[in-house]
Order: C-alpha cells, then sequence, then structure tokens
C-alpha cells in the first residue's frame, strides 16, 4: 500500500518540526507543501497545530498551538544551540543572498564555548551529546566527523525559528546576551 504524500509530509513535519526548502532531501517536499499550503493547514487545523511559511529562510515550521510538545534541552545542549545560532548569524550576514548554506565547523564552535569560561571543558563527547538532539528536529546537518577541529557542520535557517523570531541584527545580540548568562556559569548540566 503506498503512502499517500500528503500523508508522508504531514508526519514528516510532526515528528520534525521543520520542513527546509534548501535540503536537497526535503526541497521536493517543502515545494509541494508550498503549492498546496491551504489543504495543508487544514489538516493540522483540527489537530491544534498551524502550519507557518517562512518564504524568506526556505522553511516550513509546524508549531503547537497549545505550547505542548516543546523539546527541553539541557543546560549544554541549549548552550551549543545558541552558539549555532550565533555563528549562523555571523556568517548568514556575510554571504551572498543566493547561497543557501551556512557551513561551521568544530573548531569555531569550540572557539566560541571556550569564550564562556564553562566549567564543563569542550571535547568531542559535549559535541556529540549536545548535536544528537538537537539535529533531530532539523537545525544542523553534520556533514564530517566531529572528531576533526575542520569537521563541517551544515547550520539550517530553522536555527533562527528553534526560538522566539526576531531580526537579524536583534537576534545576533540577544544571543551573545544569552551566553553571557551562562559565561561562568558554576552549575551541573541542568536542564
Amino acid at each position: 500500500m503506498a503512502v499517500d504524500i500528503k500523508e508522508e509530509i504531514a508526519n514528516y513535519l510532526l515528528n520534525n518540526c521543520f520542513l527546509m526548502g534548501t535540503v536537497d532531501t526535503t526541497r521536493e517536499k517543502y515545494y509541494y507543501v508550498i503549492n498546496h499550503e491551504e489543504s495543508f493547514r487544514q489538516i493540522f487545523l483540527p489537530i491544534g497545530y498551524t502550519l507557518v511559511v517562512h518564504r524568506n529562510l526556505r522553511v516550513i515550521q509546524l508549531i503547537n498551538n497549545h505550547g505542548s510538545g516543546r523539546v527541553i534541552l539541557k543546560k549544554y545542549e541549549s548552550i551549543i544551540l545558541l552558539i549555532l545560532r550565533l555563528l549562523y548569524v555571523e556568517k548568514r550576514e556575510s554571504l551572498s543572498t543566493s547561497e543557501d548554506s551556512v557551513f561551521t565547523t568544530v573548531e569555531e564552535i569550540k572557539n566560541e564555548y571556550e569564550k564562556l569560561n564553562l566549567p564543563r571543558k569542550f571535547d568531542r563527547v559535549l559535541l556529540e551529546e549536545s548535536l544528537r538532539n538537537i539535529k533531530r528536529y532539523n537545525l544542523l546537518k553534520v556533514e564530517d566527523r566531529l572528531s576533526d577541529m575542520d569537521a563541517k557542520i551544515r547550520i539550517y535557517p530553522s536555527v533562527m525559528l528553534a526560538m522566539p523570531d526576531v531580526n537579524i541584527n536583534k537576534a545576533y545580540e540577544e544571543t551573545a546576551k544569552l551566553l553571557a548568562q551562562y559565561e561562568n556559569s558554576e552549575d551541573g548540566d541542568e536542564e
């Protein structure tokens, strides 16, 4: 029995939160939703979800209207996510508008992390543990082995939507401010 394309895409959105138009493996699904946007809105409305299309980022987002279903990240996962967002904003500003891909390296993440002087030192285990949950929600793709400092990580535009929506300059300032809150933190790995 073949799965209906709408059913397949609806399940994908329920499981992944974001659908990218900038990623080869999901581009076709993204444009299918764009071309059938109202019908997808009607699929999700009765079950309490809103379909949000961010055409400027080429991202489709599924939001629970009741505020449930949100992922609670551990402290260091949150820090790594904020660092990724900061790096995305910085790199996005320097790219031409026709470029879709924003890449960072393990070394760049490590450098930003070490600026915070946190009690837990940056290592491969910390990075792998942090990225494991973050990448489940279509926020990034690990392109290389994380054991290499020059390993590439592709940051998806959805990283900007994983937190409240603000303009790019304000996002940079807010992300830097949030990261500063963790600086010199003495707490353990709390949620």
